[in-house]
């Protein structure tokens, strides 16, 4: 649909993902929103100077740990006009806590749960949130256990509470994701339309 639209996208494979064998996915251990942060926005400045992007006209999306990394990088970085995260982790101690992922989080963060000074705070969006001016449309399913709805709520209302444009949609019969009709239709209906909304 979007690119029916004109717009191109791009799919990069940070590391930490799976396909380039073990190692690749470990060097994420105990810096999960670290440097993989860097392989997104460096494969965007690689695609902005071979003029391939608009520098002021791009967004970003994601589902489950791109749905986390969409969250994270509109705080880290303000190049982009509209955000899409779908079934985010936001708060890495809630996660943690209330998922049925909590040694997933254990294991890659490499961190303790009681640590103030540590990844669980220090890498969770949701307080990172006050940097944002991006606008973002956060989608979760009532159902999720993975990433459980409340982590996409607790983004929006900390987003709304620094004055960002921010909308929550919580499907009340999806999960992990959005998979099944009419949702789908529904999502994908208004993640272009947020798309079009705001990079015109």
């Amino acid at each position: 649909m979007l690119l029916r639209r004109g717009y191109s996208i791009f799919l990069p494979n940070p590391r930490g993902s799976t396909g380039l064998g073990r190692d690749f996915v470990q060097r994420v251990v105990g810096d999960l929103g670290g440097a993989e942060t860097y392989d997104h926005l460096s494969g965007i400045d690689h695609l902005v100077s071979q003029g391939l992007i608009d520098a002021h006209r791009f967004g970003v999306t994601g589902g489950s740990h791109g749905g986390f990394m969409t969250s994270w990088l509109i705080t880290q970085d303000s190049r982009f006009g509209a955000a899409v995260p779908v079934s985010p982790v936001t708060n890495w101690v809630t996660e943690h806590l209330l998922s049925n992922m909590g040694h997933f989080v254990r294991l890659f963060l490499a961190g303790r749960l009681e640590d103030a000074a540590g990844h669980y705070f220090s890498r969770s969006p949701t307080f990172h949130a006050h940097k944002v001016r991006t606008p973002t449309l956060s989608i979760c399913g009532a159902l999720d256990r993975c990433t459980p709805p409340g982590e996409a709520a607790q983004f929006h209302n900390a987003l709304t509470q620094s004055c960002a444009k921010s909308v929550l949609v919580t499907y009340p019969e999806e999960g992990h994701g959005v998979r099944h009709f009419p949702a789908m239709i529904d999502y994908a209906a208004r993640m272009v339309a947020w798309f079009e909304q705001h990079l015109g």
